[in-house]
């Protein structure tokens, strides 16, 4: 049975808490490394990944359920165990 899709809150709700971690997680290490880093940059920071982050899920969400499978393969099958190699 597959997932019904989510919608745009419910992507940014999971998305969220993973974005405001790992943005300042970097923003702590930059700035023990001596690197200024201003609040206004940390929110763009976030909001960047945010959206990568939600766009990426639409986009894999929509390849998943587009994806065509691959056809069965014609002959051949495992090569270990041909006819031929047989005596």
């Amino acid at each position: 049975m597959s997932r019904s899709s989510r919608s745009l809150t419910q992507r940014i709700r999971e998305h969220l808490g993973f974005s405001v971690v790992a943005i300042l997680v970097l923003f702590i290490l930059l700035r023990l490394l001596g690197v200024r880093s201003t609040v206004s940059g940390f929110f763009f920071s976030v909001l960047i990944t945010l959206a990568l982050n939600v766009g990426l899920s639409y986009w894999s969400e929509h390849r998943a359920r587009t994806a065509r499978r691959n056809p069965p393969a014609q002959g051949g099958g495992d090569i270990r165990w041909r006819e031929d190699d047989r005596r």
